[in-house]
């Protein structure tokens, strides 16, 4: 019986069926055991918004719009990260059925993706109440979909227009999930658009339309449905980041009226100490000392004196940001003293919720408290994969289980090859998803957070593969063998390799 149902199975599909399969098993162990669904303070927060009505922006809405479904469709949280690990499954499968396509040999391509949910930092994400989570899964399709794109020209065939729309897909998912996902899609797209020579105007449009669909969404839709905006001391935080690490280096760079500004919103000796560290604007904007509600009236001034900081000693503000942003391109870790290294959330709930069920907070007796904890499906699962958990956190093995720039470098290095034994240079367009991660952090990042990396970190990943790739080196479009012919409907025309490339 066995037998006649893997012959039922078209042979095309057989690799990246074991692939989810073998990858599905090991997700749903994570999930089990963090059921129903490992949580932070942010995840707290989501709840909050939708079940009292306070439905802000500071969050992906979209991501909010989940969790209240979930709550509303099944009274939990758990049908949102069950659907998490499972489109977390496919899109690996999905992406090692390219990795094939491409070249890489089934065994190499499923070990890449075995290995990413084997990893502690990977294994256990997708089961987390966070909007990083769908975002990192719409980064890793558009890196599946320019590769399967890739893989059709190498084969002489024309892209069908299904891969142009996975990829559209891919990117709306980038903006919806993230409210600066659009820095990451405009990173990725010149990239794209380079690198996928006559398909430029197709790229451009389902790239361009939903960075474009994500401004609507802020300026029109959101403030029509009520939806309060995120405080300007939230989305500024890195710039005034930048001022107190000037202000602490060089104090008598600032001017009266600078300091008169700043004292405003906190005395000049906090100021001064949160400038001791680069790696986190936390240590200004989320400290007591620092009056939010004054910075959101006088943002016009504080944005003024970063123009003025930034004017005046490029060299503190620039190297502050990218200090901050060490996350994405610093192998090793910063020091612990400053808050350098990688921050990571344990996925556990204490009993106060993060402190919103403390008696007087915000979430005290709502009704959908008791979900907010962690109720292992099974005990013993649980307690086996935490201590896997904490023995990953060994602090001598940060860099290489826990910190994205080592794979993202080595993933480049494993396309740069790729892309010189395949004589493909417009292969290179593989990296997009890679380096629009690590330079979107550099523009924009609070702090040293690991769910800022996921994405980047499993596409380098997936794509050391690619460097086992010799020339010449592929599979036919059938599978074993059989020949395919090309999709029709694409609209352009067959172009010789050599020349389309």
């Amino acid at each position: 019986m066995k037998l006649s149902l893997g012959r039922r199975v078209p042979v095309r599909l057989r690799f990246p069926l074991v692939v989810y399969a073998v990858c599905q098993f090991v997700l749903l162990l994570w999930w089990a055991a963090y059921y129903p669904g490992a949580m932070s303070y942010d995840s707290i927060s989501y709840v909050w918004h939708v079940t009292t009505g306070h439905w802000m922006a500071n969050h992906s809405v979209p991501y909010d719009g989940l969790v209240w479904l979930s709550l509303n469709a099944t009274g939990g949280l758990a049908a949102l990260t069950f659907l998490q690990v499972v489109l977390w499954a496919v899109v690996l499968a999905y992406t090692a059925d390219v990795l094939h396509d491409l070249g890489v040999r089934a065994r190499w391509a499923a070990l890449a993706a075995l290995a990413a949910v084997l990893l502690p930092a990977l294994g256990q994400f997708p089961s987390w109440v966070w909007k990083d989570v769908p975002f990192t899964i719409a980064a890793v399709l558009v890196f599946a979909a320019t590769g399967r794109i890739i893989a059709r020209r190498l084969a002489g065939e024309p892209a069908p227009a299904r891969l142009f729309w996975l990829l559209g897909l891919g990117f709306l998912g980038l903006v919806l999930f993230r409210n600066n996902g659009f820095l990451t899609a405009l990173i990725a797209v010149p990239v794209l658009v380079v690198a996928l020579r006559g398909y430029r105007r197709r790229v451009l449009a389902l790239t361009l339309v939903p960075i474009a669909f994500s401004f609507v969404l802020t300026s029109v839709v959101y403030p029509a449905l009520k939806i309060e905006p995120a405080r300007p001391s939230l989305t500024y935080a890195s710039a005034y980041a930048d001022v107190a690490v000037a202000y602490h280096e060089r104090p008598e760079s600032f001017s009266k009226k600078d300091r008169k500004v700043m004292r405003e919103v906190a005395p000049l000796s906090h100021w001064d100490q949160a400038g001791t560290s680069c790696y986190s604007a936390d240590w200004l904007t989320n400290r007591p000392q620092f009056k939010k509600s004054v910075a959101d009236r006088r943002t016009d001034e504080l944005m003024a004196l970063w123009f003025r900081t930034l004017h005046r000693t490029p060299d503190l503000a620039i190297g502050a940001r990218i200090c901050r942003g060490s996350v994405a391109w610093a192998i090793w870790p910063g020091p612990r003293a400053l808050d350098g290294q990688t921050l990571i959330a344990g996925g556990d709930v204490p009993g106060d919720r993060f402190s919103w069920a403390l008696p007087g907070a915000r979430m005290d007796g709502n009704p959908y408290l008791p979900e907010l904890s962690t109720r292992p499906l099974w005990r013993p699962l649980h307690g086996a994969l935490s201590f896997a958990w904490r023995v990953s956190r060994i602090p001598q093995l940060e860099f290489l289980l826990w910190r994205a720039p080592i794979w993202c470098y080595a993933g480049i290095v494993a396309i740069g090859l790729f892309a010189w034994r395949r004589r493909t240079p417009g292969a290179w367009g593989l990296t997009a998803m890679i380096v629009a991660g690590q330079l979107s952090v550099l523009a924009a990042n609070p702090a040293q957070l690991f769910r800022y990396m996921p994405g980047p970190m499993l596409i380098g990943m997936l794509a050391l593969p690619l460097a086992t790739v010799l020339s010449g080196s592929g599979r036919a479009r059938g599978g074993a063998g059989e020949d395919v012919p090309a999709e029709a409907g694409s609209g352009e025309a067959v172009q010789p390799v050599s020349e389309s490339m």
